[in-house]
C-alpha cells in the first residue's frame, strides 16, 4: 500500500502455451505461500520448485533472476487485493449507517488475518522489501492509488467533503489495525475492539450515508 511514479522497465518474457501457462501460475502462487510461510530471507528458487511441485530447471525458463520473479508475485498479489478490496465495499451504500459501513471493514480485516494470512504476511514482506527496490516500489505506489480511487468513490457516497483524505485515512487505519493484530490470535474480543475502532473512525469523518443524514 505505498504510491506510485515512473514507469517501469520492459520485461522479456517467454510466449506460453497454455500448458505454460499454468505451470507459470503454478510457480507464482507457489512463491507466495514461501514467502508468506518463511518470508523473503527463505525465499530461494529451490524453495519455489519444491513448493510447486515442478524441477528446480523449469523456474529459469519463466523468470530470468529471482528477482523478476519476485516483481511479478508482487504484482499478482496487488491485482488480487484490490479485487479483495474491491470485494469488501461493494456493498456499502449511500444508506448505510456507521455500524454497517464498520461491519464491512471488520470482515475485510478478519478475512485478512484469518483466511487469507499467509497472503497478507507476504504483502508486509514485499512491502519492506520495496524500500529498497524501486521496481517494487512503483508496483506499491500504483496499487495505493488505486486502492485509494476505490475508497474515495465509497467515500464519496457516504456524503465526504473530502473524499481522497477521507480514503487516505481509512486505507492507513484499515492498514494498522491489520499489522497490530498479525502476530496474536483474533479472539471475540479482539474483533470487537477492531469493530469499534472502526467505527469511532467513520463516525468522525461523518461518513453516515443518507440514512443517517435524514
Amino acid at each position: 500500500m505505498s504510491r506510485s511514479g515512473g514507469s517501469a522497465p520492459q520485461r522479456d518474457t517467454p510466449v506460453l502455451t497454455e500448458r505454460g501457462g499454468v505451470r507459470k501460475a503454478a510457480i507464482l502462487e507457489a512463491a507466495l505461500r514461501v514467502i508468506g510461510d518463511k518470508g523473503l530471507a527463505g525465499l530461494s528458487m529451490r524453495a519455489i520448485a519444491t513448493e510447486a511441485g515442478l524441477p528446480l530447471g523449469a523456474l529459469g525458463y519463466y523468470f530470468k533472476t529471482k528477482d523478476d520473479l519476485i516483481l511479478e508475485a508482487f504484482e499478482l498479489h496487488t491485482r488480487r487485493e484490490a479485487d479483495r478490496v474491491l470485494a469488501a465495499f461493494a456493498g456499502v451504500g449511500s444508506g448505510d449507517h456507521a455500524d454497517d459501513v464498520a461491519e464491512h471493514l471488520t470482515a475485510f480485516i478478519r478475512h485478512g488475518l484469518t483466511e487469507a494470512r499467509t497472503s497478507l504476511v507476504a504483502e508486509y514482506e514485499f512491502l519492506i522489501e520495496a524500500t529498497r527496490r524501486p521496481d517494487l516500489a512503483r508496483v506499491s505506489r500504483a496499487w495505493r492509488q488505486a486502492l485509494q480511487i476505490q475508497v474515495g468513490h465509497v467515500a464519496s457516497r457516504l456524503g465526504s467533503d473530502d473524499p481522497e483524505t477521507d480514503a487516505e485515512i481509512l486505507l492507513s487505519v484499515v492498514a494498522g489495525l491489520e499489522i497490530d493484530h498479525l502476530s496474536t490470535p483474533l479472539d471475540p474480543s479482539t474483533t470487537q475492539a477492531i469493530r469499534a475502532t472502526l467505527r469511532r473512525t467513520i463516525t468522525r469523518l461523518g461518513l453516515r450515508g443518507d440514512a443517517e443524514r435524514l
